[in-house]
């Protein structure tokens, strides 16, 4: 029963985490969208300045999507007991 109970709680936390990591890079996208872009026509930076913020702003972003989908995925295999 105790067992049946972890699974259960480790599953919703697997779904958690992947949900957080979807949100993270939806949330991102519209940021780089909305924000970053339109830093770009009214502050108009170099092109290596552009490429450069995109760099730093991109790859975090998806350092974090994919951690959060990594922990995800063991979890879910934890649950099953797979792991």
């Amino acid at each position: 029963m105790m067992a049946l109970l972890g699974s259960l709680i480790a599953l919703g936390a697997a779904l958690v985490f992947a949900a957080l990591a979807v949100a993270t890079l939806w949330g991102g996208w519209q940021a780089v969208r909305r924000e970053l872009v339109r830093g770009f026509v009214s502050a108009n930076p170099s092109t290596v300045e552009r490429l450069w913020s995109l760099f730093l702003t991109v790859v975090p972003l998806l350092g974090a999507v994919l951690l959060g989908l990594l922990a995800a995925w063991r979890i879910f295999q934890v649950a099953l007991g797979l792991g």
